[in-house]
């Protein structure tokens, strides 16, 4: 069974971070999108893990590539984020160790942050992953909180075969509009979840806890 879907996460996030990381650069010409897929494989060797790259080469999975624009992209996000993420512009690293954000004036992580890290980041520095997923983070927490409730549903080779309605909210505490909250337990964020349905699941809860630490 063959299967389409949108650009990979993976894809998405390369293509997404290394447009922002770029701001204020002269644009770089926007690729046409493309397909993914048996006959252009090997393309996708930096931007899949193995096993769904190995699928791709089989003819199981394909995906439509469709690279953003930066100046769309830009806009997605308030004045107050780049204004806050240019402010951050060296005053953070990382802790060598653990890849963790790391206060320079410090040393210690940060009891908050808001806006990119790591407004600017060098392709050739060593670093550059753990940055990069730094500024994916921070842009994640900006909202400061989140609500939905939808389907997930179960795939394997042979098509979907269970699909559960669930329902999750969560709250952020460093990453946010607006500034600090009160932050007593030290955490990045919470969430719970709740499945509504089928009845065999329902009520079956989950609570989701992220420590601001290394």
């Amino acid at each position: 069974m063959r299967r389409c879907g949108a650009v990979s996460w993976r894809v998405a996030f390369a293509l997404l971070s290394s447009l922002a990381t770029a701001w204020g650069a002269e644009a770089p010409k926007i690729e046409q999108p493309w397909t993914l897929d048996a006959g252009s494989w090997e393309r996708g060797k930096e931007l899949l893990p193995e096993p769904v790259l190995r699928r791709v080469k089989a003819g199981e999975y394909w995906f439509r590539v469709v690279p953003a624009d930066a100046g769309r992209f830009h806009d997605n996000y308030s004045r107050p984020f780049w204004d806050a993420a240019a402010a951050n512009d060296g005053k953070y690293d990382l802790d060598p160790a653990t890849c963790g954000l790391r206060d320079k004036a410090t040393g210690k992580v940060p009891d908050f942050y808001f806006g990119y890290p790591f407004p600017k980041i060098d392709p050739n520095d060593p670093e550059a992953g753990c940055k990069i997923a730094w500024n994916f983070t921070a842009a994640s927490l900006m909202a400061g909180g989140t609500g939905a409730s939808f389907y997930l549903t179960g795939l394997d080779k042979d098509g979907p075969y269970r699909t559960i309605r669930t329902k999750i909210q969560a709250t952020s505490y460093v990453g946010r509009h607006g500034g600090p909250i009160p932050n007593p337990e030290h955490l990045v964020a919470k969430a719970t979840s709740v499945a509504l349905e089928p009845v065999d699941v329902e009520g079956v809860s989950t609570l989701t806890v992220r420590h601001l630490d290394w």
